[in-house]
């Protein structure tokens, strides 16, 4: 039984796809499909999103620090209230 499917690009998609194989294949030194063109496509895809999910807790996580950091010189009794406006 054969699992593949057709889909329709764009001529100028199908040209972006062969230039990727080709690209694909001078650094593999194999020949790539167009099929495994597009698997590259969408593995690098994911390794982006794990890549910037990591990044994203680590930010969150460098700006929690920040928050709990103390501040000399910042006491309660820098914020009391004057008379001024009574």
């Amino acid at each position: 039984m054969n699992n593949n499917t057709k889909i329709e690009v764009s001529k100028k998609t199908l040209e972006g796809l062969h230039k990727l194989a080709g690209e694909l294949a001078y650094k593999s030194g194999n020949r790539v499909s167009l099929e495994e063109a597009i698997k590259s496509l969408l593995e690098e895809r994911d390794h982006y999103k794990i890549e910037k999910s990591s990044k994203k807790e680590n930010d969150i996580k460098i700006f929690l620090d920040f928050l709990n950091q103390k501040v000399t010189g910042a006491g309660p009794e820098d914020f009391k209230e004057n008379d001024l406006f009574m």
